[in-house]
């Protein structure tokens, strides 16, 4: 499933779209960037759930918590549709 993820960063609007692997991965490639090209934030990551937070491979904790947060958001109630349509129809 892919999904588009906004985050701030810098103060600026940075907009990924994510590929979503599983319940706990996720790839990130930056979309678009509204802040300063010198600040720009990393072209792509790689995020995984551990526990309550989100790491990657990006040395910045704070974005990967707020677009694997932005993520969850976006994808939950997807990823949780499809679990009540395929559960026991007398269920």
């Amino acid at each position: 499933m892919e999904i588009t993820a906004a985050v701030l960063y810098g103060g600026s609007l940075a907009h990924y779209d994510v590929h979503v692997e599983s319940g706990r991965e996720c790839f990130a490639r930056l979309s678009s960037y509204n802040g300063s090209p010198a600040q720009q934030p990393p072209n792509t990551i790689k995020l995984r759930k551990e526990g309550r937070h989100w790491v990657s491979d990006s040395a910045d904790h704070g974005l990967s918590d707020d677009l694997g947060y932005a993520v969850e958001l976006k994808a939950k109630p997807i990823l949780d549709g499809r679990k009540r349509e395929s559960g026991h129809p007398a269920g």
